[in-house]
C-alpha cells in the first residue's frame, strides 16, 4: 500500500457510519479497490458494526453511576492502605540494616589500634597541667 493512502481505522469508521464527505468517500472506494487489506479489514468492521447494532438495547439502573463510583473509591483505599502494609516492614528492614552496618563499622573502628604514640591536642583557650596559654590575656586571680 502506498504511503499517501490513508486507510487508518479513524477513516474506516468514517467511511462506514457515512461521515466522509462525497468526494474523500469516493477517493476512499478507489483506496480499498487497490487494496485487499484495506477491503477485508473494512469488511470486518462492517461485520462488527452489523453484530453490534443487533444486541438489544440496555438501560443502566438509576444508581449506576453511584455504585461504581462507590465501587472505586473502595478498591482505591483498599489499595492504599495495602500500600502501607507491604511497605512498613520494608522501612523497618531499611532501618535495621543502616543501624547494623553504623553499628559493624564502629565495631571495627575501636578494635583498631594505633600504630604511634597519641599526644593529646591542646584546645585554644584552656590550660594543660598548669601551663598558661601562650596567646589571650591572664585569667584574673581573687
Amino acid at each position: 500500500m502506498p504511503a499517501t493512502q490513508d486507510t487508518s481505522a479513524e477513516r474506516m469508521t468514517a467511511y462506514l457510519d457515512a461521515e466522509l464527505p462525497a468526494d474523500e468517500a469516493a477517493e476512499f472506494e478507489e483506496q480499498l479497490a487497490l487494496d485487499p487489506e484495506a477491503r477485508s479489514e473494512v469488511e470486518m468492521l462492517r461485520k462488527m458494526m452489523s453484530l453490534v447494532s443487533s444486541l438489544p438495547e440496555v438501560e443502566a439502573p438509576p444508581d449506576f453511576a453511584e455504585k461504581v463510583s462507590r465501587r472505586v473509591r473502595r478498591r482505591q483505599a483498599f489499595t492504599e492502605a495495602n500500600w502501607g502494609l507491604v511497605s512498613l516492614p520494608f522501612q523497618v528492614l531499611s532501618i535495621v540494616v543502616i543501624l547494623v552496618v553504623a553499628a559493624l563499622y564502629m565495631m571495627a573502628q575501636l578494635e583498631q589500634r594505633p600504630t604511634g604514640k597519641m599526644e593529646r591536642e591542646a584546645i585554644p583557650g584552656t590550660h594543660e597541667a598548669g601551663k598558661m596559654p601562650s596567646s589571650g590575656p591572664a585569667p584574673v586571680e581573687p
